[in-house]
């Protein structure tokens, strides 16, 4: 699990989380009727319609608004009182936002105990247009935790950080957006890279079987930990759930 100066195990690497295959959440199913909605760094709005369809007020900010509805700020600095938000979303982000701890922090004192703060958050993504941070998955629990709240859930994107990478390596050649790219390349480097991890977890079952005498119930169980932590270390990004507790 690394070659650094500590022995790491895969419990000091997993998250304090669940960990799912299918995505941390659907827009839907936080959105409730009356809910107030903050949508952090929300661009041209494409939230919007989907917060209105669940019932709840949709708030857009952006430090570069393009319409007069959006309220001009900065994640670091919202002009909002404590406890005002309950959800807060931030959809591609984090990444873009040069002081992500103070974001953080703003966004545990804006959201109401018991509030929801969803989003996606880049990781092994190359670097588009201005981003300052890419987060693992361990930082959105330390950032989280930093200010008063707690990663619940989390989930790898679809993408992983070889197909991004390698789709740029043949960029001189075919476009990264092309549709070969799009529909066939990329999509065939993240099967085999699945097809991999499936090998890891098979291999990683049988050691715990064979090696460490864990009953069969055990060592799936730890074996399917181990492959959702290395699909997480090798994706592109995580969608994700972090919750205020209630005091």
């Amino acid at each position: 699990m690394g070659e650094g100066t500590r022995n790491l195990t895969l419990d000091d690497i997993r998250p304090d989380c669940e960990i799912t295959d299918s995505p941390a959440y659907r827009l839907e199913e936080v959105v409730f009727t009356g809910a107030k909605v903050a949508d952090i760094g929300c661009g041209h709005g494409p939230l919007k319609p989907e917060v209105k369809r669940g019932g709840g007020e949709w708030i857009g900010i952006e430090p570069f608004p393009l319409s007069d509805d959006l309220i001009k700020a900065s994640a670091e600095d919202l002009p909002f009182p404590d406890n005002s938000f309950d959800v807060v979303i931030m959809n591609a982000v984090t990444e873009h936002i040069p002081d992500v701890s103070k974001a953080f922090a703003e966004v545990g004192r804006t959201l109401k105990p018991g509030g929801s703060f969803v989003g996606y958050s880049a990781y092994m993504e190359c670097f588009h247009e201005i981003s300052y941070n890419h987060l693992s998955h361990k930082a959105l629990e330390e950032y989280a935790a930093r200010s008063g709240m707690k990663l619940e859930k989390i989930a790898a994107s679809k993408a992983f950080g070889i197909d991004y990478h390698l789709a740029r390596l043949i960029e001189p050649f075919v476009r990264f957006n092309s549709r070969f790219t799009r529909s066939f390349f990329r999509p065939a480097i993240r099967l085999l890279v699945r097809v991999q991890l499936k090998l890891l977890e098979t291999k990683r079952y049988w050691k715990n079987r064979i090696q460490r005498k864990m009953s069969p119930e055990q060592a799936r169980a730890e074996a399917q930990l181990y492959r959702k932590v290395e699909t997480l270390r090798y994706a592109a990004g995580f969608t994700f759930v972090i919750v205020k507790p209630v005091v």
